[in-house]
């Protein structure tokens, strides 16, 4: 392997505060359309799925996504985004990560073939322990190429970054697709992850012009492993999050439950990755940049915060007030019995920019000690919410998840705002506009609509359009609304310069 660069900390990213914000907005129009792309890939491969596949053949490869999460936590040890936050760093220390990255991987997909046919036993379905098997090993592939992308989200290669999400999304579908044609059942979700993986490992060695070294003595790592531990034990409590329920539902109600709560859950949450994933990724290079300059450095988080609040927010309300139409017509009658799961989950990730927010600032600011601590405490909340939903089945753990959200999210917001430039009072001066949008929008939906329009899809066409349209409208009709549109029409300037 070719030697490293001697350092390769800021080579390629911009220095000043106008050119910073020119390169995120451009690289966010980027992630925006890559992600449009990459959503109706993968949008119209489950939908299509949903058509070939059982819900019991969906919940077999579900039971089999907690076990993955959690050893995908410790896949990264949190070093991707030390990599991307620390003001200087060299080559030899990338490498260093690098071939940790690597050895940890190898060691967690020997972990999970080994653990395969126990978890197999746990759930009482033998077929899980192959799936296993083969999901485990693309853990390796991610190790060995998560420096790579961390290197290119460092110096804003948005434009590379997308090109990935776009490719790596086509190829899944195209394979998930293909296998399901075939009648390969289940095994069309698992060829999916690694036509995903492949090609992710494949364009991020193309696509980056850095190469690792073999590691050296004498390089000091030790304050990017402290970091790297805390997002650890963060995403640990993250995975609780999202795998918690999942594995008591199928535990205690069988893989028919689960198959609707996962189809549910995906439905919901997809879509928000594909939106704030990307927004996180800008986010978390810009604010790091703008960290010794208070002032557009709070300028800037807010600008993220509201614009991800209009963007979602309208969206998921429409979608929980339509679910009674919308998931039988995207999924087929077989999963009817999913949509008031969906319509709970939906307006349980209502307040997910707000979490968002908090996360960008703990980690732009290197406190991910402090987010840790937070974190344990939004937990405890979550395990409330859990432990109150799981006698009623998958629709009460739904429905407690959005009735326990608020705290959820507003513990780590308390924590994130305590010290540095952002305090509390501001940022809900900051969100204000954009959450008396979303009233508005949630109003438009209560409307009473005509029962007899012909098509379902113009219906949810229209439905979706009104509350779009109303959120812009009470925007409108106030100062801080019209200011906060005119900003958001501004950020033109930066994608044609």
């Amino acid at each position: 392997m070719s030697p490293p660069a001697p350092t390769a900390d800021l080579q390629g990213t911009p220095s000043d505060h106008g050119e910073l914000k020119r390169a995120s907005v451009r690289g966010a129009a980027l992630t925006a359309a890559s992600q449009a792309a990459r959503f109706a890939s993968q949008f119209g491969a489950q939908v299509a799925l949903a058509h070939w596949l059982a819900p019991a053949q969906f919940g077999l490869v579900a039971m089999a996504v907690p076990v993955l999460s959690l050893v995908q936590v410790f896949n990264d040890l949190g070093l991707s985004q030390a990599t991307i936050q620390r003001e200087s760093i060299s080559g030899d220390e990338v490498s260093v990560l690098f071939w940790i990255n690597v050895a940890v991987s190898l060691a967690l997909a020997l972990l999970v073939g080994l653990a395969a046919p126990l978890v197999a036993v746990f759930y009482q379905q033998p077929a899980l322990t192959p799936i296993l098997i083969v999901l485990g090993a693309l853990l390796v592939l991610s190790g060995a190429g998560s420096q790579q992308i961390a290197l290119m989200n460092r110096h804003m290669r948005y434009g590379a970054l997308a090109g990935m999400d776009v490719a790596c999304a086509a190829a899944a579908a195209m394979a998930g697709l293909a296998a399901a044609m075939a009648g390969l059942g289940s095994w069309s979700l698992v060829l999916m992850q690694v036509a995903n993986s492949v090609t992710i490992l494949v364009l991020a060695w193309a696509l980056s012009p850095w190469r690792p070294s073999l590691p050296r003595r004498g390089t000091g790592v030790a304050s990017l492993l402290r970091m790297g531990g805390h997002l650890t034990g963060y995403n640990i409590l993250m995975y609780l999050e999202t795998s918690l329920s999942t594995v008591l539902i199928g535990r205690l109600y069988g893989s028919a439950a689960i198959g609707l709560y996962d189809r549910a859950f995906r439905l919901v949450i997809v879509p928000w990755w594909q939106v704030s994933l990307p927004v996180d990724r800008v986010a978390v290079s810009l604010l790091s940049r703008l960290a010794g300059s208070p002032a557009a450095y709070a300028r800037a988080h807010a600008q993220m915060l509201q614009a991800l609040l209009l963007l979602t927010g309208p969206g998921l309300i429409w979608a929980a007030a339509q679910s009674d139409a919308l998931l039988p017509w995207l999924l087929g009658p077989a999963w009817v019995g999913a949509a008031p799961i969906f319509r709970w989950l939906a307006l349980a990730v209502v307040p997910g920019p707000f979490a968002a927010a908090a996360y960008w600032l703990f980690v732009s600011q290197g406190r991910t000690d402090a987010q840790l601590r937070y974190g344990f405490a939004g937990a405890g909340a979550l395990l409330a919410s859990v432990v109150a939903g799981i006698p009623w089945g998958p629709l009460g753990v739904a429905r407690a998840y959005a009735l326990f959200m608020p705290l959820i999210t507003g513990i780590p917001v308390w924590g994130a705002t305590r010290h540095g430039p952002v305090g509390l009072a501001g940022l809900l001066r900051t969100a204000a506009p954009a959450v008396l949008g979303l009233i508005a929008a949630a109003a438009a939906q209560a409307l009473p609509w005509p029962a007899d329009i012909p098509w379902v899809w113009g219906r949810l066409g229209a439905t979706l359009l009104l509350g779009y349209g109303a959120c812009a409208a009470a925007l409108a009709m106030l100062p801080p609304g019209r200011r906060l549109l005119r900003e958001v029409w501004a950020l033109r300037v930066s994608l044609r310069s």
